[in-house]
């Protein structure tokens, strides 16, 4: 019981580091679309092709974390299921 409650403690922690990291991806894109117009890059087509490499990043990383947050939270959510099962009153 104990090892399992230790286990969904450390999911969690996991699990909150990459909801951070998601956070911090999608605002580094977020802060580059603004400095591009602080840069002077005005023209659409400039902006678009100098802002969708950091764009696609930044998402990518995003989803993938959010989507390994998910999955852990499935596993995490069987351990405590599992421990539910097996204490006895």
């Amino acid at each position: 019981m104990k090892k399992q409650n230790k286990a969904v403690r450390i999911l969690f922690l996991v699990r909150a580091f990459l909801w951070v990291t998601a956070l911090a991806a999608t605002a580094y894109w977020i802060y580059w679309s603004f400095q591009l117009y602080h840069l002077g890059y005005y023209d659409p087509y400039e902006y678009s092709g100098l802002l969708r490499p950091i764009l696609t990043r930044g998402l990518l990383v995003s989803l993938v974390c959010l989507g390994i947050s998910l999955i852990l939270r499935g596993v995490s959510d069987r351990l405590k299921k599992k421990d539910s099962g097996n204490t006895s009153g």
